[in-house]
């Protein structure tokens, strides 16, 4: 069994992160009752384009992204 970090669009459960899935593989979802975006808001110029429910998964990605280029 892995763990797999998601988010949910309103539609289905996105992955965080590249994984591959086979099709029709069964899954467990836990879904954590606390909001992943806690009233973040977005500030800037293009603030009134943002999406403060993606803040979370841009920190994660970005947070990835450096990590990796570390190594």
């Amino acid at each position: 069994m892995i763990a797999v970090k998601a988010y949910y669009d309103g539609h289905v459960f996105v992955p965080l992160g590249k994984m591959q899935f086979k099709v029709n593989q069964q899954a467990m979802i836990v879904v954590d009752e606390q909001p992943a975006v806690a009233k973040k808001s977005c500030r800037g110029i293009a603030s009134k384009y943002a999406n403060p429910a993606l803040i979370e998964k841009e920190a994660d990605v970005a947070s990835m992204t450096f990590s990796e280029a570390e190594k």
